[in-house]
């Protein structure tokens, strides 16, 4: 196996307790990276940070003051050179029928915070003089309409249409702000469990099928693609998505129209 090359420095990773975020705080650690973990699970958080260099910070990314505690945290640490946006929450169900509640708790976790989280970031790189990274976890939801997700959707649209942004708003500096797409992926974000009245989630195809490699990818797999983009042989990437899909962003696929979306059909009993 190669050998990864050190680099000094702090990242900030969102969502650090479990799946995607976790796989990638362990990854960042490999190639010495100090990590400040963000998670709103703070039991889960605080036995996934021992054995790494960094430091967990429990809270909300919907908390301004917990992305400004993370921030000041990798400071901290040294100079905080990147910063992962990848906390997010799924929720399911037919628009109409899908609370209020939940379309801002979606956007919220998924769209706002990843802004904040960014804001907190160039703020750090501008006063100090670093052109840092920033890589944001978007989604194949942001490329193609799945039934049910409507505000999942447009959350993860919203996030590559910020990625863009940055790119160009802050490129001339150095900073350069990246995003990865996965497909379907490993773990218990989209479980049935969490899912709303009339789920697609229940009744879909195997997620495999959905991909022209027939297989599902592992968390490991989007943590690699991240390190690729806050590490050096990037340098010349920015505004760009990657997407890490097995190929499913690639083609087209139908679904049954959900029974709940009909003609005298609405919300309420």
């Amino acid at each position: 196996m190669a050998t990864k090359a050190r680099h000094e420095g702090a990242a900030v990773v969102t969502g650090a307790a479990h799946g995607i975020g976790l796989a990638i705080a362990r990854r960042l650690a490999t190639s010495g990276w100090a990590v400040v973990g963000v998670d709103r699970d703070a039991s889960a958080l605080a036995e996934s940070m021992p054995g790494l260099r960094g430091t967990a910070v429990p809270g909300d990314v919907r908390d301004p003051a917990v992305l400004a505690a993370a921030r000041d945290a990798a400071e901290g640490l040294g100079e905080l050179r990147a910063w992962v946006n990848n906390a997010g929450v799924v929720r399911v169900a037919p628009l109409h029928l899908m609370e209020p509640e939940t379309i801002d708790e979606v956007l919220d976790i998924d769209l706002r915070a990843v802004l904040l989280g960014t804001r907190e970031a160039l703020g750090s790189f501008l006063r100090h003089g670093i052109p840092g990274a920033v890589v944001n976890i978007s989604s194949i939801h942001a490329r193609a309409g799945f039934p049910g997700y409507g505000a999942y959707d447009a959350a993860k649209g919203g996030v590559e249409a910020l990625t863009r942004h940055v790119c160009v708003e802050y490129g001339h500096l150095g900073i350069r702000c990246n995003a990865v797409a996965p497909g379907a992926v490993r773990t218990d974000i989209a479980a049935p469990e969490r899912a709303g009245p009339g789920s697609p989630a229940l009744r879909t195809l195997q997620a495999s099928a959905l991909a022209p490699m027939r297989r599902v990818s592992e968390p490991e797999e989007i943590a690699e693609a991240v390190a690729f983009l806050v590490e050096g042989p990037s340098g010349a990437v920015n505004g760009h998505v990657l997407a890490v899909d097995n190929g499913m962003s690639s083609w087209s696929f139908a679904f049954d129209p959900d029974p709940a979306v009909a003609f005298g059909r609405q919300a309420g009993p």
